[in-house]
């Protein structure tokens, strides 16, 4: 579902369950009416069948007990009856609502008729009615009687049918409206609502246990007045990248922590090594426990001084700000970060500083993020280049642009002989310095800049990074 509706938007998608669903009420609504008459059809149509089985009930009874008693029948007064019943039998017969197949097993007009002849065959005999006389009007009126209580029977059943199958299709429909409003409102609740709450939650963290509906209000009303300009313009920070860069801010502040760790366990460690070389000068060790004592010491020290390293890169731009460092201390820092690194792939990183006193104290911590971001899209791009087989020497060199030094600024320029950006050894296109739009607009916070490009002789890439200084 989620992949159904990504494809269609907001507008569509409200405007199909609108119109489904009205389309749909209005079919119940005519349906709802159609039923309403139907049934108002159907009571009458009963009615009026159960009203002819009465009155031809009475006639038949009437008829019987008179014969019994041996009495003179009102043939007249029969005769007229009987023809009552036979305006009430037609009108009942040119009702739509009845089917053909049960007016084929109704009376007729013609039984009505021989129930007269017999009356009058009765009434002009001149003694007591025969036998034969009293039987035929017997049968006579004994099936009419059967065929007007069949009929009764089948016309409550065949109206009940009906009324229940309509019945069962207004249910039907009502269950497919049922469903779409439940469709609407678990959308709306999903893709809509949560994030509005979740939004309420953030703006209004006092009422994160209850939101209001004035918070929603408020809410839905800062979304729609939020000033356009505070907001980034469509396409300018990419999906991708805004995942890498909340990715490399979590990793930070983990590695600032675990730095933390690490520098105390690592100085916890020298000292432990030097309280045991301190020990061996009593217990005069060989020369080779000394030597192996004296390593460990060493790679040890090595170790705490990457950690401090990394602590200070960790630390941000609320440290780094404040402190001021020299341009040979600034890249120090940042090559003993990437050096081993470097060495294993066979990197070469060679740093050329005219001036290595110039300083720095403008966000120095940040600056050397950038600086560490450019050179590792040096070493993409030459681990694209040098693979697959491909011999030669990986170079990254450190250079200051000495016409573009002044009391302003200073232009650190990074090259490398990897593959250009567009494309690699393999012919496929190398993926974009991920984090290079981010380092733009950092550096221009203070008249900064960064640029990309080519060298003249299209032999390396050139990284340009114009950074603020102070002497």
């Amino acid at each position: 579902m989620k992949n159904f509706f990504s494809n269609i938007s907001l507008k569509r998608i409200f405007s199909l369950f609108t119109i489904s669903t009205t389309g749909l009420l209005l079919i119940v609504i005519i349906f709802a009416g159609k039923q309403y008459f139907l049934y108002r059809h159907c009571e009458t149509l009963v009615t009026s069948s159960q009203q002819l089985l009465f009155q031809f009930t009475g006639i038949k009874e009437h008829i019987n007990e008179t014969l019994l008693n041996k009495k003179n029948l009102n043939t007249s007064e029969l005769i007229k009856e009987i023809q009552g019943l036979n305006v009430d039998l037609q009108t009942l017969l040119e009702d739509i609502l009845i089917p053909e197949e049960f007016k084929l097993s109704f009376i007729t007009q013609v039984d009505l008729v021989n129930i007269t002849v017999a009356l009058r065959n009765i009434q002009n005999s001149d003694s007591t009615p025969s036998t034969d006389q009293i039987t035929t009007l017997s049968t006579q009126l004994r099936n009419i009687h059967s065929k007007l209580n069949s009929f009764n029977q089948l016309i409550s059943r065949y109206t009940q049918k009906q009324l229940l199958g309509l019945h069962q299709a207004l249910v039907g429909l009502l269950s497919i409206v049922i469903a779409l409003v439940s469709i609407m409102l678990l959308v709306l609740n999903k893709y809509i609502t949560s994030p509005i709450i979740h939004y309420c939650k953030t703006l209004f963290p006092k009422e994160s246990d209850n939101i209001s509906l004035f918070s929603l209000h408020k809410t839905i009303e800062h979304l729609a007045t939020e000033s356009t300009d505070k907001a980034p313009e469509p396409g300018e920070i990419e999906t991708n990248e805004l995942s890498r860069l909340y990715r490399y801010s979590s990793i930070g502040h983990l590695l600032g922590g675990l730095s933390h760790e690490l520098t105390n366990l690592s100085n916890g460690a020298i000292n432990y090594t030097q309280a045991i070389l301190d020990i061996s000068e009593d217990l005069q060790l060989d020369s080779d426990s000394n030597q192996l004592l004296q390593k460990l010491f060493t790679e040890e020290k090595k170790m705490s001084q990457l950690l401090r390293s990394m602590s200070t890169f960790a630390s941000g731009s609320v440290t780094g700000k404040a402190k001021a460092l020299s341009i040979d201390e600034t890249f120090e820092q940042v090559t003993t970060l990437v050096r081993n690194t470097f060495k294993n792939e066979d990197i070469q990183l060679q740093v050329v500083l005219n001036d290595p006193a110039v300083m720095l104290n403008n966000h120095v911590s940040d600056l050397q993020l950038v600086i560490l971001s450019a050179l590792q899209n040096c070493r993409t791009s030459l681990n694209s280049r040098f693979s697959n087989g491909v011999s030669g020497q990986k170079k990254i060199s450190i250079t200051l642009d000495d016409e573009a030094l002044n009391q302003k600024n200073v232009s650190v320029i990074i090259l490398d002989n990897g593959a250009p950006r567009e494309t690699g050894n393999n012919g496929k296109t190398i993926g974009a310095w991920h984090n290079m739009r981010f380092c733009k607009a950092f550096l221009r916070t203070f008249d900064g800049s960064l640029e990309v490009n080519r060298t003249e002789d299209n032999k390396n890439n050139r990284c340009i990074i114009t950074l603020p200084l102070k002497k």
